[in-house]
């Protein structure tokens, strides 16, 4: 034994068994150590798929613009739970981009790209890759328009005035044939049920020729806008009303007054009620002769406005004769009275003035025929009745607020006293509208 543990071959043979089984014991606890690591990383390793994640494109984007691009893709992230989450729930740091640095306008076709993903994290991108179109950038400076939507939808008989709004121009910045295609930039008010006016701030977009909107940048992007809006209106005729007695010895023979009709502003609740202008009386007791006064127009209740601040009231006396009468003739005249009174006669008025309704600033309407607007008036009935009659009782109407540009001829809307007649009397009448836009 002491020979052999003397012998050089003996004690290399030993060592190198010794060698052999701590190779082989070391061999055998990596490949478990292994194993069971790749059993851990099988348990432990997930998927989980992102959708919609926004694409940043990187370019000279004062130079460019970029267009066509997918606004996302989905993202599908391999590895360890923890990792995963750490990802997108803690970190958030990862981003999926493309990158145009450097390149020129035209139509690329680019590799979609991941980066700040945790070491461990396996990444794929669907699509990988993506179609766009590099532009070159311009700018250029364009008018502003501004509409009103829905018009008819405004409360009945109101109307919108002419629009206000700034700025009139804008600089638009975008794709240089987006620009090209741009016929109208313009922001809208929505004037529905508005009764009052309107102050508001509208976006301005821009629009092709067949009205689809065009992806530009527009600076500024927002009009401020003022919108009138104008209440009903209706014109009427001006009836003049009177008080008290003229002196003995006088007869009223007419009164009108200049202009004969007056535009009201109102709700239409209020102008509905109103047929005719009965705010201005004369006092007939301060009236000695023919007179010409101008009166100040007021505003009738549940009216917000009128056209007119005064008008000119002329009124027309006549003296009466008095003579001295014997009884006799006195007692003769008081007993036919009665009979003549009820006898069937006619008086004929001079220059009664025809009275022209619906013409305003935005509608001139003149007489033709007759030219100067007055007509002789015969009237029939009994004596009595015509003797009390007066010119201001007739009242011929030409009503053209229906009426468009042109030559007309309208039926005179005679409103006479019901217990007398027209006779002979002129019943139409020639006229001529012209409208604000026709006259300019």
């Amino acid at each position: 034994m002491d020979k052999l543990l003397s012998s050089s071959w003996f004690v290399k043979i030993i060592a190198f068994l010794l060698a052999l089984m701590m190779y082989t014991i070391v061999t055998m606890e990596t490949q478990e150590e292994a194993a069971n690591n790749s059993i851990f990383s099988k348990m432990y390793t997930e998927s989980e798929t992102i959708e919609n994640v926004q694409i940043k494109p990187y370019f000279d984007d004062n130079q460019y613009v970029l267009t066509d691009m997918p606004s996302s893709v989905d993202l599908t992230l391999t590895g360890s739970s923890r990792l995963i989450t750490k990802a997108t729930k803690v970190d958030k740091e990862f981003e999926v981009y493309i990158d145009l640095t450097n390149m020129k306008p035209g139509n690329k076709r680019v590799k979609v790209q991941v980066q700040g993903l945790p070491e461990g994290v396996k990444a794929k991108i669907n699509p990988d890759y993506v179609d766009v179109i590099l532009h070159k950038k311009v700018t250029k400076e364009m008018n502003v328009n501004v509409d009103l939507k829905n018009k008819r939808k405004m409360p009945e008989g109101y109307t919108a005035g002419e629009v206000e709004f700034s700025p009139r121009t804008v600089d638009v910045t975008g794709a240089e044939g987006m620009i090209d295609q741009i016929s109208f930039i313009t922001g809208f008010v929505d004037v529905t049920d508005a009764d009052e006016s309107i102050q508001t701030k509208v976006p301005l977009r821009a629009y092709n020729q067949q009205g689809d909107l065009i992806d530009v940048q527009i600076n500024p992007g927002v009009a401020e806008v003022s919108v009138p809006i104008k209440k009903p209106k209706k014109t009427v005729p001006i009836s003049i009303e009177t008080k008290g007695k003229l002196d003995e010895g006088l007869s009223l023979q007419s009164i009108t007054s200049n202009p004969s009709e007056i535009t009201l502003t109102g709700t239409t609740t209020s102008l509905e009620k109103i047929d005719s202008f009965k705010e201005i009386t004369i006092d007939l007791s301060e009236i000695k002769k023919d007179t010409t006064l101008t009166v100040d127009v007021p505003v009738p209740d549940g009216i917000d406005d009128v056209s007119l601040k005064e008008v000119t009231v002329e009124v027309n006396v006549e003296e009466t004769g008095t003579e001295t009468e014997t009884e006799a003739d006195a007692d003769a005249e008081t007993e036919a009275e009665p009979e003549a009174a009820d006898q069937e006669s006619t008086k004929t008025f001079s220059d009664v003035p025809l009275t022209l309704l619906g013409s305003d600033a935005d509608k001139q309407a003149t007489f033709l025929d007759p030219a100067d607007g007055v007509v002789d008036v015969t009237v029939g009935g009994k004596k009595s009745v015509l003797n009390s009659l007066k010119k201001s009782d007739l009242q011929g109407i030409v009503d053209v607020s229906s009426l468009d540009q042109g030559t007309h001829k309208v039926k005179i809307d005679w409103k006479n006293p019901g217990d007398v007649e027209l006779t002979g009397t002129v019943q139409e009448a020639s006229v001529e509208i012209q409208t604000e836009t026709s006259s300019q």
